[in-house]
């Protein structure tokens, strides 16, 4: 599988998306002619090799088209820098019916992918949707969604809660993209989960603490769990800090606030010393700060906590620091590569599978 890292949006990268969005919500019209680099540079404020670069690859892309002696042209709808035509305009994300029933920060989590998707393809693109699925088998309202359309470009939201999802739209002609999940075959966009645990793990060893504890959630149940466990890991042993067993809680699925509580109450009831706490999720280590402050321990005094997502970290009682995850940017990332490939080589272009993983950052407070 080719691998791209992104770590952050260059400038080139961010002229591009907004000339992207200006395109597809018909602020620039099919076929007429773009401004010229003066009014561009004017307009950006960046430097020609940025702005050219950002042109070079809306053309290559499909989004331009240069004529010789007339200038540069927005591109009809459905043209490809190729010479190749679209397969479909349309991108439809899928994910699991059962996200209505999530904890807040599931729900928040997905809300974000989606907003990605939709800043990608701007306000104006009424082809793209979002489909609820059954876990499981594929149902029947999407097998006849599916066969009722031509094959377009599918995003699928952890794609693990139907397996056979996947296959079912590869055979009828989709593009297939997994997001925030690897699977074996498929092109997918992603964050380094093994950096977030890092990172949060980093962060509260360089606050002097030595006996961290890990709220996470069993790897068998999101393989996310099983990436963060591994950064946990690699964070002590770079310090020299020896692992403690008895530190990690992964018995316990859900990311809610009530789900930290009964991990943070099963160290306290065991007495089990701590310093730190790395919460698997913001309403994890809420919940969990919650309950410490209850039993007469000080925050960040006695025990400093810190989160990945950073959904809801900033709603916290307390101030918490967390590992912020690049959800809008995975959605982004998403649309813009499954429609970009989808134009150049169809369907089938699933067959030389691309990953695009994200870098996490940690946020202080």
């Amino acid at each position: 599988m080719a691998s791209a890292k992104v770590t952050d949006v260059p400038k080139y990268e961010r002229v591009k998306r907004q000339l992207i969005r200006e395109i597809e919500s018909g602020t620039r019209l099919s076929g007429e002619a773009f401004p010229s680099e003066r009014q561009l540079l004017q307009q950006f404020g960046v430097s020609r090799p940025t702005l050219v670069r950002s042109l070079q690859e809306l053309v290559r892309e499909g989004y331009l088209v240069r004529k010789q002696g007339k200038g540069t042209f927005v591109a009809p709808r459905g043209h490809s820098g190729s010479g190749e035509h679209a397969v479909s305009d349309g991108v439809v994300v899928f994910l699991s019916r059962h996200v209505a029933g999530m904890p807040r920060d599931g729900r928040e989590v997905q809300l974000r992918i989606i907003r990605g998707v939709q800043d990608a393809l701007g306000d104006g693109y009424d082809s793209s949707s979002v489909r609820q699925v059954a876990m499981g088998e594929v149902d029947g309202d999407t097998r006849r969604y599916v066969e009722g359309r031509r094959g377009g470009a599918a995003l699928i939201i952890e794609p693990s809660f139907c397996l056979d999802l996947p296959k079912f739209l590869a055979q009828r002609g989709w593009s297939v993209w997994s997001v925030n999940e690897p699977l074996e075959g498929l092109s997918c966009v992603r964050i380094d989960q093994e950096q977030a645990g890092y990172l949060a793990t980093r962060y509260l060893l360089d606050q002097g603490c030595r006996r961290i504890a890990l709220l996470n959630g069993p790897a068998a149940s999101y393989w996310g769990f099983g990436a963060r466990r591994r950064g946990y890991d690699r964070a002590l042993a770079t310090a020299g800090v020896e692992a403690d067993e008895h530190l990690i809680l992964e018995d316990s699925h859900p990311v809610d606030s009530e789900a930290g509580r009964t991990m943070m109450r099963s160290l306290l009831d065991k007495r089990i010393e701590f310093d730190g706490v790395v919460g698997a999720s913001d309403s994890k280590a809420i919940g969990a700060m919650g309950c410490a402050a209850e039993s007469g321990l000080k925050i960040p005094e006695d025990v400093a906590f810190v989160s990945i997502d950073n959904t809801l970290a900033c709603q916290a009682a307390f101030p918490l620091p967390a590992v912020a995850m690049p959800f809008e940017e995975m959605g982004f990332q998403a649309a813009l590569q499954a429609r970009v490939l989808s134009m150049r080589h169809g369907a089938d272009y699933g067959r030389s599978p691309t990953e695009v993983i994200l870098r996490p950052t940690i946020v202080e407070r």
